[in-house]
């Protein structure tokens, strides 16, 4: 399941407008101390034959979504600063920074 804040999903669209792309996929990779970390890829085109599970203008892959199961995107905007933040509901720790999470 993919959860999207209003404020997320009209920064990604924004964006993707800008890029000229169809959209975003949504990955997570090895990476960091705690082993995982998500990763926000443009898309050119979508695959819908593909391996992919879509909500609106966001692909993921289901091998991602078969390990957290639930993903929620929102947006933390402090001024001018703007990042996406990703809850995972079953993630066991997350790194100082923030980088990273374990599963």
């Amino acid at each position: 399941m993919v959860i999207v804040s209003s404020e997320a999903l009209d920064v990604i669209k924004d964006r993707i407008a800008s890029h000229k792309v169809w959209g975003v996929r949504v990955l997570t990779k090895p990476a960091g101390c705690n082993g995982w970390k998500w990763e926000l890829d443009y898309e050119d085109n979508p695959s819908f034959t593909g391996d992919s599970i879509y909500y609106e203008c966001i692909a993921v892959d289901p091998q991602t979504l078969s390990m957290v199961e639930r993903i929620e995107i929102d947006m933390d905007i402090d001024g001018v600063q703007q990042q996406f933040v990703f809850n995972t509901p079953l993630s066991t720790a997350q790194c100082g920074c923030g980088e990273s999470f374990a599963l």
